[in-house]
């Protein structure tokens, strides 16, 4: 990338930074919890026609959707713009939806997880119009996915199998703390069924007890949890016991219905058949007649589009030597002077495009995974800036490593 062409962006970025300062507080500002997240992406539609974006939408899921440039490199930058809600036990030092910024920093729900990533993709999009024009050697799609706290991977997977948009490559705006972010676990959701025979509790000894059948299961999944292996650089899975529930005709009797629910994730090697492979050892070991089965997630998006998905959300890591990682790479040092790589402990939108297309997939936002979820929530507004010249640039600098 031609030195003068990228002090032109950088520049630019910068003469953009009260915009993006103003639009990330406008972001935060609004309230968008999963399936409610009609007025920020009508907001966010809006504002990409402002910008010059080639194309504003929103499709069919509800997902808000610009394009800007026609090339024949594919890459789609997404941020989720629905948040988690904010419950009565938090305690918050500044007001949710307030925006307060205060020393630098931004305040807020969704401070973190995950609006600035789509406030950088807006202001880089108006950038790349000022700054380069038309013609472009790339389609950029820049997507403000919706419902992803509910269902991670699908408002992508929805995007790719509906919507006639697959791109080549992908950057997903999750906190990273300004680090180029590689992979992740995979997680899935089980159920273990154990089915008995009910009798009253007075004659109890007539009944089999599901619960007491089930017992032994818990118990061996404690243990396996404890035995899983490390892979670098994902690290261990791991095997969680969430929700047991049992039925019996009364309180008075032998329950004969007893289910449990289980968060698995999944480090390098394991999949949707390994992890059911080993409860059903374990079942074999207890000598039990129980069942694994892999519920579905179902929801219905703000524009009242019904989904229904397997709870099963595939591992995904790539080598930084991979050309979107090494891209990656080359425009965080040309943005900010440094580089380093590192993957998620969460789920995000890659277990679409990477987990199940096979799409090559990083991450890059500025913020603390850790704060997600909180009522700590907060964004250094530098941070954000930096991390809008690397959106900017990412685009050459991976059609320059592709092209080599």
């Amino acid at each position: 990338m031609e030195k003068s062409f990228q002090e032109k962006l950088f520049s630019t970025v910068e003469s953009e930074k009260d915009n993006l300062f103003s639009l990330i507080q406008k972001l935060v500002q609004i309230k968008s919890y999963s399936g409610e997240e009609k007025e920020i992406v009508e907001f966010i539609v809006a504002k990409m026609g402002e910008f010059g974006f080639d194309e504003a939408y929103h499709d069919a899921f509800g997902n808000a959707i610009g394009r800007i440039g026609n090339g024949p490199i594919k890459i789609m930058f997404d941020a989720h713009i629905d948040t988690v809600k904010v419950t009565e036990t938090e305690h918050w030092a500044h007001p949710p939806f307030a925006g307060e910024i205060v020393d630098g920093k931004l305040y807020g729900r969704g401070a973190v997880d995950e609006k600035p990533a789509m406030a950088g993709f807006m202001i880089t999009g108006k950038v790349l119009k000022q700054v380069y024009g038309d013609n472009f050697p790339f389609t950029l799609y820049v997507v403000g996915s919706a419902l992803e706290e509910d269902a991670d991977g699908y408002p992508l997977y929805h995007i790719i199998a509906n919507e006639g948009i697959k791109p080549d490559y992908v950057v997903l705006g999750e906190p990273t703390d300004l680090k180029v972010y590689r992979g992740q676990r995979g997680r899935m959701e089980l159920k273990i069924t154990a089915t008995g025979k009910s009798a009253h509790g007075a004659h109890n000894h007539k009944g089999i007890n599901a619960i007491y059948k089930m017992m032994p299961i818990v118990a061996e999944i404690e243990k396996l949890d404890k035995k899983l292996k490390p892979k670098q650089p994902l690290g261990k899975g791991s095997i969680t016991v969430s929700q047991i529930i049992s039925k019996a005709p009364s309180t008075c009797s032998v329950s004969d219905f007893s289910q449990i629910h289980l968060d698995r994730r999944m480090t390098i090697g394991e999949n949707k058949n390994s992890v059911v492979k080993e409860l059903k050892a374990i079942i074999k070991k207890c000598k039990s007649d129980a069942k694994v089965s892999i519920p579905n997630v179902e929801g219905t998006s703000w524009k009242g589009t019904n989904f229904v998905q397997e709870a099963y959300f595939p591992t995904w890591v790539y080598d930084e030597k991979h050309p979107l990682v090494d891209a990656a790479m080359k425009t965080s040092k040309a943005a900010m002077g440094k580089a380093k790589s590192g993957v998620w402990s969460f789920s995000t939108n890659g277990v679409a495009t990477a987990g199940h297309f096979g799409i090559p997939t990083i991450g890059f936002a500025p913020a603390k995974e850790e704060l997600s979820h909180s009522s700590k929530e907060e964004l250094v507004l530098n941070d954000l800036l930096k991390a809008t010249k690397f959106y900017s640039l990412f685009p050459f600098e991976l059609v320059n490593r592709i092209e080599r």
